[in-house]
C-alpha cells in the first residue's frame, strides 16, 4: 500500500511539472507573439482559442481522467488491452463527425464570433480533433497504473512544437509575408502538428509497453472469458469528469460570442473592443497555469477510486492530496492578485487591465475546489444528474451576469460574472452533500486557516511592491525585479504562517515537491 501511495504522490508531481512546463511555455511565448502582431493580431489568434481548449480537455486532461479510472477496473491485463480497442474506436468515430462538423461549418462559426475571416483558422483547430483518440486513450492507459512519464513527455513535446508553429508564423508576419489572418490559421494549426508529435510518443511508448500484455498472453488462456468491467452510470460520469475540467473554456465559449458585442454595446468601437477583448484574454494562460495543479491531483486521484473494496485504503491519501492541492491553490491566488500589476506588465508590456485580471484569478481556487470535489464524488451516480443540471445554471448564470455587467463595468464584469458563475457551481455541490467535509478532511479550523495565510500573504505582499514601486519607474523591467523580491518573500510568508498555524500534517508536508527538503528547512515534526 505504502509504495501505491508513493507511486501515486511521484505521478502526481511528474504530471504536475510537465503541465506547469507546457504552461509557463503557453504563457511566455503570448509575449512575443503580442509584440510581434500587436493587440489586434493577438485578438485574431486568441478569437479561436476556445476550440483548442476543448481539444486540449479531451486529450490532455479530461477524457484520460475518466479512461484512466475505466482501465484501472479492470481485472487482467488482456481485458485492459480490449477495453483500450474498443476505447480508441469509439472515440475515432466520435472525433471524425466533430472534425466534419467544425470544417463545413467553419464559415457559420466564425460569423457568430463576430469576423467572417476567421474560418480557416477554425478549419485548422478542426483538423486536431482526429488525435484525440490517440492521445486520450493512450494517456488514459498509462495512467491508470500510474505511469505519467508517457504523458508529461508528450505533453512537453506537443506544447514546444506548437510553439515554435506559432512564433514562425508570427515571425512571418512581423516579415510582411503573411496577413493578420494567414498568421491566425498557420498559428492555430500548430495545435494539429503538435498534436501528431504527441501521439508518436505515445505510440511508441505503448509498443514497448505491449510487451507486456504478450507475456501476459502467454499466462492467461486466451479462449477462457476476460470481461470489460464498466461502471453502471460510467457515460454520465464521462461527461462530468469532460465538462468540469473543462469548465473555464465553456465560460470563454460565452465571452467569445458575446463581450465584443456588449462592449460596442457601451458605446465602444470595433477597434477598441477588440484591444480590451485580447486584454481580458491575457489572463488565459495565468488561469490555466494555476488550474494544472488541481487537474494534475484529479488526475491521480481518480485511477485510486478503482473499487469500491479499497475506497478505505485510499481514501487517507485522496485526503491529503485534496488537503495540499488547495493549500496550493489558495497561494497560487493570492500571489497572483496581490501582484497582477507586475506580473501583468512582465509579461505583456503594460498593466492594462490589471484590475480586471485580479478578479479573474479568483476563478484558480473556486475551479480548483470545484475540480476535487468532482473527481471525489464521481462515482455517485444519483448526485451526477445535479452536478450537470448545476452546470447548465452557472452557464445561464454566465450569459445573464455578462448581460448585465459587461455593459457597466467592461471588461471587469466579465471577470466578475465568471467568478460568480463558477460559485453557483461551488455553493451547489456543497449544499447537495449538506457541507460534509468528512471525506474530504477539510475541517472548519483548516478551512479557515487557510483564508486568514492567503489573505495575510497578499496584503504583505501588496505592502511590499508597493514601496518597492515607489522606488523605481514602473516598467517591464523594474516588474521582473519586484517579482524576484516579492515572491521568495511571499511564499517564506506562507509557510511559515502554515507551520505556525500547523494547517498540514508532515506526511502532507512532504507531498509537496522537494517536500522532505522544506520539512527539514522549516524544521516541521511529527
Amino acid at each position: 500500500m505504502q509504495k501505491e501511495v508513493s507511486r501515486a504522490i511521484k505521478g502526481t508531481w511528474i504530471l504536475t511539472i510537465a503541465s506547469l512546463f507546457s504552461e509557463l511555455l503557453s504563457a511566455i511565448y503570448r509575449i512575443p507573439l503580442q509584440n510581434i502582431v500587436g493587440d489586434r493580431g493577438y485578438f485574431i489568434y486568441q478569437q479561436v482559442y476556445p476550440l483548442y481548449g476543448i481539444f486540449s480537455v479531451l486529450a490532455l486532461s479530461g477524457l484520460p481522467v475518466v479512461i484512466s479510472k475505466t482501465f484501472a477496473q479492470q481485472d487482467t491485463i488482456i481485458a485492459k488491452h480490449n477495453l483500450l480497442k474498443k476505447t480508441f474506436n469509439l472515440l475515432l468515430v466520435s472525433c471524425v463527425v466533430i472534425t466534419g462538423l467544425l470544417w463545413f461549418y467553419a464559415k457559420y462559426l466564425a460569423f457568430l464570433m463576430g469576423d467572417p475571416n476567421l474560418y480557416p483558422e477554425v478549419r485548422a483547430v478542426s483538423l486536431a480533433f482526429l488525435l484525440v483518440p490517440f492521445e486520450a486513450s493512450l494517456r488514459g492507459y498509462f495512467q491508470s497504473n500510474l505511469i505519467m512519464e508517457p504523458s508529461a513527455i508528450s505533453q512537453v513535446s506537443e506544447q514546444l512544437v506548437r510553439i515554435v508553429i506559432i512564433i514562425g508564423s508570427a515571425l512571418l508576419f512581423g516579415r510582411g509575408v503573411f496577413d493578420v489572418y494567414k498568421m491566425g490559421t498557420w498559428a492555430n494549426s500548430g495545435a494539429f502538428i503538435g498534436g501528431i508529435f504527441a501521439v508518436f510518443i505515445l505510440v511508441i511508448w505503448f509498443l514497448k509497453d505491449k510487451s507486456k500484455l504478450d507475456k501476459a498472453k502467454l499466462h492467461q488462456d486466451k479462449k477462457s472469458h476476460h470481461p470489460i468491467k464498466l461502471e453502471h452510470g460510467l457515460v454520465l460520469e464521462v461527461v462530468l469528469i469532460v465538462v468540469f475540467t473543462g469548465i473555464t473554456i465553456f465560460y470563454q465559449f460565452i465571452d467569445l460570442f458575446s463581450m465584443l458585442r456588449l462592449l460596442m454595446h457601451a458605446g465602444i468601437n470595433l477597434n477598441q473592443a477588440e484591444i480590451q477583448k485580447g486584454i481580458f484574454d491575457r489572463g488565459q494562460p495565468l488561469l490555466q497555469l494555476g488550474i494544472v495543479l488541481s487537474l494534475s491531483f484529479v488526475s491521480t486521484i481518480m485511477p485510486q477510486l478503482k473499487e469500491t473494496n479499497r475506497l478505505k485504503q485510499n481514501k487517507s491519501t485522496i485526503q491529503k492530496m485534496v488537503r495540499v492541492c488547495l493549500w496550493l491553490s489558495v497561494a497560487e491566488t493570492a500571489g497572483l492578485i496581490a501582484l497582477m500589476p507586475q506580473i501583468n506588465t512582465m509579461l505583456f508590456t503594460d498593466a492594462s487591465g490589471s484590475k480586471s485580471l485580479a478578479i479573474y484569478m479568483l476563478s484558480i481556487m473556486i475551479v480548483s475546489f470545484i475540480n476535487l470535489l468532482i473527481a471525489v464524488t464521481s462515482g455517485d451516480d444519483e448526485k451526477n444528474v445535479h452536478k450537470l443540471i448545476l452546470f447548465g445554471m452557472s452557464l445561464l448564470a454566465k450569459i445573464a451576469l455578462n448581460i448585465i455587467l459587461i455593459p457597466k463595468f467592461g471588461i471587469a464584469g466579465g471577470a466578475m460574472a465568471t467568478v460568480l458563475s463558477e460559485c453557483v457551481i461551488l455553493f451547489g455541490i456543497l449544499i447537495i452533500y449538506n457541507f460534509n467535509r468528512e471525506f474530504l478532511s477539510l475541517d472548519k479550523k483548516f478551512i479557515l486557516s487557510l483564508i486568514k495565510v492567503g489573505l495575510i500573504m497578499a496584503i504583505v505582499v501588496k505592502i511590499i511592491v508597493k514601496l518597492l514601486s515607489m522606488a523605481v519607474i514602473v516598467n517591464r523591467p523594474s516588474s521582473v525585479l519586484i517579482n524576484i523580491i516579492a515572491i521568495p518573500i511571499g511564499a517564506l510568508i506562507y509557510l511559515s504562517l502554515t507551520k505556525h498555524w500547523q494547517m498540514l500534517t508532515k506526511e502532507e508536508w512532504e507531498i509537496l515537491p522537494m517536500g522532505k527538503y522544506i520539512t527539514k528547512f522549516m524544521k516541521i515534526r511529527e
